[in-house]
C-alpha cells in the first residue's frame, strides 16, 4: 500500500495526493474533489489504476518553495532530496532566499530596515507582474533549470510564454483556469492602465478568498463616477459594492479540472474565476432578473 506523503493545494477546489520512491515523486491516482464532496479518479488519469505519473520539477516549481534536485540535469526520471525541499508556498516565494536574512536579523535584532531579502514593493510593473506569471501564466515552458528564476528577475530570461489568441479570449474559449495572467493583459481594464498589477487586487498578505465584497470595492475605487466610468445599469450602489465580481469576472468550469462521479456520465468541473475582466452579457441578465425579484 502506498502512503498520502505529499498534499498538493488548500482543499478550494481539491486536493492530490504525492508519494515518494527511491527519491523520485509521483502522483497517486486519487484526489478529494471538493466540488463534488467526494474521492475521484485524478483529473487526466485512466479509469485505472495508474501510479507512475511523476510529479517533475516544474510542478513542484509553483508547489512548494524550493526543492533540490539531486538527478542529472538530462536525466528524464528526476529525482529529489526530500530533506531539502520546502513544502507549501511561503515567504520566499515572493521575497527570496532568507538563510543571510534571518542570520543577519538574528545577530542584530534592533535593525529595522531588513537586509538580504528582496522587496516586491520596489519593483517595477512588469518585475509584478512576472513574479506572479511563474505560476499563474499558463503553460509557459522553461528554459532554464526549475527554480532558476527569483522575484525580481525577467521572466522571459527563463521561460517561453504562453500567448493567448484574442479572438479566443472573446469568445470564451480560453480555459479560466489556465493563464489568468495571459486574461488578465487582455482586459481593458489593464490595457488602460499603466499600473495596474496582480496585487492591485489581491493582497499577498491577507486572506480574502472568496470575499466578494473587498474586491468589488477596489474594482470601484477605479469605476466610479468621479472617473466617469461607473456601472450604467439601473443597479443600487449597495449592490455593486457588495458584488459586482460575478458580472464581470464570473466563475467558469475548468476544461481540465474535470472529473466523472461515480455512476454519472455528467462530468463536473472545477470553476475558476475568469480573469479576463469584461462584459458578459448572460451574466448581467442573471443579476438583474436577480435583483427584479427581490
Amino acid at each position: 500500500m502506498l502512503p498520502f506523503e505529499i498534499v498538493f493545494g488548500s482543499g478550494g477546489k481539491g486536493q492530490p495526493f504525492g508519494y515518494w520512491l527511491q527519491n523520485g515523486l509521483f502522483q497517486l491516482p486519487i484526489i478529494y474533489f471538493t466540488v463534488a464532496d467526494q474521492w475521484s479518479n485524478s483529473p487526466g488519469f485512466p479509469d485505472k489504476v495508474q501510479f507512475d505519473r511523476p510529479i517533475t520539477s516544474r510542478c513542484l516549481e509553483c508547489h512548494v518553495t524550493y526543492a533540490v534536485k539531486i538527478s542529472a540535469p538530462d536525466d528524464r526520471d528526476e529525482k529529489f532530496d526530500p530533506a531539502k525541499i520546502i513544502l507549501g508556498v511561503d515567504c520566499e516565494k515572493c521575497h527570496g532566499p532568507a538563510k543571510a536574512h534571518v542570520e543577519f536579523q538574528t545577530k542584530y535584532p534592533a535593525e529595522k530596515i531588513g537586509k538580504h531579502i528582496i522587496n516586491p514593493t520596489t519593483f517595477y510593473r512588469q518585475q509584478k507582474l512576472d513574479m506572479c506569471a511563474l505560476c499563474h501564466g499558463g503553460n509557459i515552458k522553461k528554459i532554464t533549470p526549475s527554480f532558476s528564476f527569483l522575484p525580481g528577475d525577467t521572466l522571459s530570461h527563463f521561460f517561453n510564454s504562453d500567448t493567448l489568441d484574442q479572438a479566443k479570449v472573446n469568445f470564451g474559449t480560453v480555459d479560466a483556469h489556465g493563464n489568468q495572467y495571459g486574461l488578465l493583459q487582455s482586459s481593458k481594464c489593464f490595457q488602460q492602465s499603466d499600473t495596474m498589477t496582480c496585487i492591485t487586487c489581491h493582497s499577498p498578505h491577507e486572506k480574502e478568498r472568496g470575499n466578494k465584497s473587498i474586491f468589488s470595492q477596489r474594482c470601484m475605487s477605479f469605476h466610479n463616477s468621479d472617473h466617469g466610468n461607473f456601472c450604467a445599469l439601473k443597479v443600487p450602489k449597495e449592490q455593486l459594492q457588495k458584488n459586482c465580481i460575478d458580472c464581470h469576472m464570473p466563475a467558469k468550469p475548468s476544461q481540465s479540472i474535470v472529473i466523472f462521479s461515480t455512476g454519472s456520465d455528467v462530468p463536473k468541473a472545477a470553476l475558476f474565476r475568469s480573469h479576463f475582466i469584461s462584459v458578459y452579457p448572460d451574466e448581467t441578465k442573471r443579476t438583474l432578473d436577480f435583483i427584479n425579484r427581490k
